[in-house]
This record gives C-alpha cells, structure tokens and sequence, in this order.
C-alpha cells in the first residue's frame, strides 16, 4: 500500500463531515517546478479520500496580497522596482490579457497542474482579504497581540515588543504594504508607520497614520496568515515542506496560534521533501531552477505527473534531465504500466511479489492524465525511440515488427507522441551541459591523443576477459541481468571498482568514468560493446 493509500485510510477513521486539503504558494513570479510537488501531492491524497469513501474537498491558495519581495531576474528593474513592496495583486501584468502580476503568474501554473490532471478550486488571498471574510481573524489576531507576542517568544524565541502587531497595512501615500509596521490598535483603527528601513528590499516614503484593518486595507503576517485562513477556508489538511515543519518553524508557530489565538483543531499535517532540479532549492522571484512551465515541456503530461507521484514524500527528488535521467524515467513508467496491465488481466502474483506489483500499478493509477486503457497495451520503449532515430528507420514498421502485429490507433498516437519528446531530448539533454553523464563530452585533441595511448594493465584485461565471457549469452535488453553480471565478475576477479572500471569505460566511452556498465552497453548494444572491449585487449 503506498503512502496517499495509508494515510486516507488512517483519515477515515476520523469520520469527520468533510476532508477538505489545501495548499497554497505565493505568485511572486514564474512558479518554480518545486511548487508542483506540493500540489500533486494534495491532489493525490485528495483523490485516495474519494476513492476511500471520504467526503473531500481540495483548493488552492494563491496569496496574491503579499507584497513584492524580490524582483524577478528576467523582468527589467529599470520598469518593476517601483512596485517593490506593493501587493501583487495591485502590481500590473507583465503581459495584456491579465488583472495583475500575481494573475499572470499564477495562471501560468495553474495551466500546468491543469494539464496533469490536478484541478483544485482556486481560492485568491486578495479575494478573502477584500470580500470582509478575513476581518474576524484579524480582529482577533490584534486583539489578541498580547498572546500573539508571547507564542512567538515561547515557539520562536523571537522577543516582540509591546508595540508590535502581526498586521501589514497598505501606506495611503505610496501603497506599500511590505514597509509598513503597525505600533498600535484602538480597536476600530490600526496606526502605522511607513518606515524607510524596515526592510532591505523596498523603501518606504515615511508617511505615518491611521485607518481601518479591514476589507483588504492590509494583511496579516505569514505565521498568522496561515492559520488564519485555515479557519476561514475550512481547511482540515495541509502538508509543507519540510522547511516549515522543522522544530520551532512555521507550522509549530501555526499550531500554537490555531489551539491558543483561535481556538480551533490544527490541520493534519505531513511534510514532503524538497523537489529540485540538479541539487538546487528553486526560488520563483530569483529565477534559480526550471520553471514548472519549462519542465513541462520535456516530459509527456502522465510521465511528469508519475516522476513526481511515484517519489515518497519523505524522499527528496532531483530531477536533472541531463544524460540517462529521462530514458530511465521512460522505462520506470513502463515497468509500472506492466504492473497495471498484469492488475487488470488479474494475473497479479501471491505474496509480497503481488504486493510489489500492485503498488506499481497503484502508482500508475495516481499518474492518470488521461483515461487510462481498459486492455493490455504495447508501449515502443522511449530509448529505443532514441536509437532508431538516429538511423532515420522507420519507427513504425520497426515497433510492428517487435510487437508481432499492426499498432492500434492508440499505440500510434503513443509512439508520435514519443517521437516527439524523444526528439526534444536529443536535442537538448542527450548531450551538452551534462553530456558527461552519457559518454558524449566533447574532448580536446590532447584528450583523444591520451583515449588512444590508454594501455589496460594485466587485472583490467583480466576483468574485461571475464566480462566478456559472461555477457555473450545474456539478452540484449535485459538492463538488470546485464547489471548483475558485470557486478558477478567484479566480485569474482577480487578487484576494487575503481582498480579495473577504467578500461572499462575507456573501452566504451573514451573516459575514465561513467553511467551505470548496462545503460552503457544497452545504449551502444551488447555486440558492439563487446567488440570495443575485446579490442582494447
């Protein structure tokens, strides 16, 4: 049972009248493809509610009333940092067609978790602000700033003064809300100060006055803006990342303020690793990473929405498409289709096998895009793809001879669609930046001069002997089987990796190092990787 199956079914058994999930970003610019790990994750635990029996419900958040807190890289700062702690949604599109920055920005994601099947209801923080539904909590909040002040001592060990309250109000001169600092609150009007230090990144003009805190006038600030729209919203479910759930963070601030400031049940919780991509926490105003939009574009809809639902939340996830990445997310994707169709012929085994099986076919499930067949299909292998259109063959009376029969109309449109990432991947990450990974570096002169002058010493020609041995009468295509050998005769030669793998890859690759031995010889073919070894020797 995987882990959204586990947890609806541990929520069940709280029997409450509604479930309702919910998740929320700020869009301060180009929504990173890290934030989408947070979405799918509540749409899958969302949709394994319904399929428990769970009334359910899911939404999203867009807080589009925080203000500008770093300007984009890729905008121009001569035209934008004027709008530097304005709120976002008061700050004008970057492109015609839309209400405002945060819309523009904000649209563009919701068009990619749309396009993998997840489809919250969008909920806009301005809308909650302006429409009067967020005025209770923040008359409790600036009621309760004695007790506010105290919870951040106490979980934050963050000493405030008597003089400070948890509110951002909008300045009635300059229209920031980032630089403003509330000093007190008589119980109709907040009185405040548009400081020109209180913050490195927006300047404020110095105006100082009173007004009402209601009606969009301001917002509260993020430890008690979160729990505060929990109330609002209903929420009963939200998980973060694990950033905001360590010791003394976000939401241990946000639970104290739930049970203390509005007597009220703290949502259950789970955190979820980090997804990055090359080893990099994303950032959406810095412009660090791939955008959810960029990343997108080089993976069919179903294959993206599987490399995300098939990682455990407690593992992190770096995505870096360079190299073998994407062939193996391929044939990752396939192996758990097989699962599905051996689910759906019945054929699942006994025992912990079937068990293994039926995961996989649980996560083909959750990575539904679109329908999902009703009957066995033939699925054309993305590497192979790869390979042949290297040699300009014919990919369909290629995969009609493999399969033994005619494609379906579906199988076509399964492999154009291939053919078509396929070609976005050669051109892009087969080779380049992070061509290393896959054997395709491009070398100096004096580097192939050095490639040729390589000499095995007597243990590498003993291992690559024994190699050779063994991998003759091993299928072509079987990635495990050729893996287990070259592991067999490591461990039977009594050699260490790093003594022998050398000739190895120089054999195969022209370098001292490399991916995994089977990726390399699939990819090159067994008969021809065993030709290049046996000519080094």
């Amino acid at each position: 049972m995987i882990w959204a199956d586990r947890e609806a079914k541990k929520l069940k058994e709280r029997n409450k009248p509604l479930e309702w999930v919910d998740d929320m970003k700020t869009p301060s610019g180009r929504v990173h493809v890290g934030a989408l790990r947070g979405v799918i994750i509540h749409d899958i635990m969302y949709k394994a509610l319904l399929n428990h029996g769970v009334n359910a419900r899911y939404t999203y958040v867009f807080d589009d009333q925080d203000p500008m807190d770093g300007l984009p890289s890729y905008l121009p700062q001569e035209q934008w940092e004027q709008y530097m702690g304005w709120p976002l949604y008061k700050i004008p599109s970057p492109e015609p067609g839309f209400r405002s920055f945060a819309h523009y920005y904000a649209q563009e994601f919701i068009d990619v978790f749309n396009s993998i099947n997840a489809y919250p209801e969008i909920v806009w923080g301005s809308e909650l602000y302006t429409s009067g539904k967020m005025n209770t909590a923040i008359k409790t909040v600036l009621d309760n700033a004695e007790k506010v002040r105290e919870i951040y001592a106490r979980i934050a060990h963050a000493e405030k003064s008597k003089d400070w309250y948890a509110f951002s109000v909008e300045c009635d001169q300059c229209h920031k809300i980032g630089t403003t600092q509330v000093y007190d609150w008589d119980g109709e009007n907040v009185h405040y100060r548009c400081k020109p230090d209180a913050v490195k990144w927006a300047k404020g003009c110095g105006h100082e006055g009173k007004k009402s805190p209601y009606n969009g006038n301001g917002k509260l600030l993020w430890k008690l803006d979160w729990p505060a729209m929990w109330s609002v919203i209903g929420v009963t479910i939200e998980g973060s990342g694990k950033d905001h759930m360590s010791s003394g963070g976000s939401y241990d601030m946000a639970d104290a303020f739930c049970k203390e400031v509005f007597h009220m049940e703290t949502p259950y919780a789970f955190p979820y690793e980090w997804f990055t991509i090359g080893g990099r926490k994303m950032s959406s105003s810095k412009g660090i990473g791939s955008s959810a939009k960029e990343v997108s574009q080089i993976l069919p809809p179903e294959v993206f929405r599987f490399l995300i639902v098939r990682t455990p939340i407690g593992t992190a996830l770096d995505f870096n498409p360079y190299g073998e990445t994407i062939p193996r997310l391929f044939d990752d994707y396939d192996r758990c289709m097989e699962a599905y169709f051996t689910k759906l012929e019945n054929k699942l085994p006994e025992g912990k096998p079937g068990e293994v099986l039926a995961d996989f076919a649980r996560i083909i499930e959750l990575s539904e895009v679109r329908p999902l067949p009703i009957s066995r299909q033939f699925l054309p292998r993305f590497r192979t793809i790869c390979n042949l259109m290297k040699s300009k063959t014919d990919l369909v009376s290629y995969f009609c001879k493999q399969k033994g029969s005619q494609l379906t109309e579906e199988e076509k449109s399964i492999l154009e669609e291939r053919t078509v990432f396929a070609e976005v991947y050669l051109s892009k990450y087969a080779e380049g930046e992070q061509a290393s990974n896959m054997g395709h570096r491009t070398v100096s002169k004096e580097q192939e001069t050095e490639q040729k002058a390589f000499a095995p010493t007597t243990e590498q020609k003993a291992f690559l002997q024994s190699l050779i041995a063994k991998l003759g009468p091993i299928n072509p295509t079987d990635r495990d089987a050729i893996q287990n050998t070259v592991f067999e005769v490591l461990k039977a030669s009594g050699q260490k990796p790093r003594d022998v793998f050398p000739a190895f890859y120089q054999a195969l690759i022209g370098q001292n190092a490399g991916p995994r031995a089977a990726d390399i010889i699939i990819q090159e073919g067994l008969d021809k990787s065993i030709e290049k070894l046996k000519k080094l020797i």
